[in-house]
């Protein structure tokens, strides 16, 4: 996590809007913008963000952090891979940070409405041509206390997926900020020569 505090103020310097950007906005942003431009996405391609979210402190009244059931909900963003190449980062930390805040209570209960409408939940089940070029998942585990853990053999030393199966889904784990990453193989050539994941091109 050090790096990413290193890269937050001169992100949120570059923001110009007094709004101090999270870091899952300047992780998420860079990362959309470092996939778009590997893919060689064309410039009216539409390309969409997806990542997961906590719903408990955005529920009116807040569950408790210790609640156990699932209150995870998905989160997506579009926008065209022309324009996260040619606006400033600030501005992609800005659709982000712009999608976050809308999901509020209403957001949710109407989320869980519309599921509850649905007769066969498989249809809701999300495969892995969602995630697919030109799209991409981003999931931050970063704030997960992984490394917190005891059984008593001590701490973990590491932890991240088992393997990452599906093209597009980018894990971020708290290991020096590592980042696992899952991309067609035509993208890799320049995906490694963009490989410094806290620099802002």
């Amino acid at each position: 996590m050090e790096n990413v505090e290193i890269l937050k103020p001169k992100a949120n310097a570059n923001a110009n809007s007094g709004v101090k950007y999270s870091s899952f906005n300047i992780l998420a942003a860079h990362l959309w913008r470092c996939a778009s431009r590997a893919r060689g996405l064309p410039d009216d391609q539409p390309t969409k963000l997806h990542f997961p979210f906590d719903g408990r402190s955005r529920l009116n009244p807040p569950l408790p952090q210790g609640y156990f059931g699932n209150v995870i909900f998905m989160a997506a963003l579009i926008a065209e891979a022309g324009d996260l190449r040619t606006e400033s980062f600030a501005d992609t930390m800005k659709r982000i940070h712009g999608r976050s805040k809308e999901i509020d209570d209403e957001y949710l209960r109407s989320a869980i409405d519309s599921v509850e409408k649905v007769s066969d939940l498989n249809t809701l089940v999300r495969g892995p041509h969602t995630f697919r070029c030109p799209n991409l998942n981003v999931i931050p585990w970063i704030w997960l206390p992984i490394y917190d853990a005891n059984f008593g053999w001590g701490h973990p030393i590491y932890m991240g997926p088992a393997n990452v199966v599906q093209e597009g889904k980018f894990y971020v784990i708290w290991f020096s900020c590592f980042t696992i990453v899952k991309l067609e193989m035509q993208s890799f050539p320049l995906m490694w020569r963009i490989r410094s994941i806290f620099g802002i091109y």
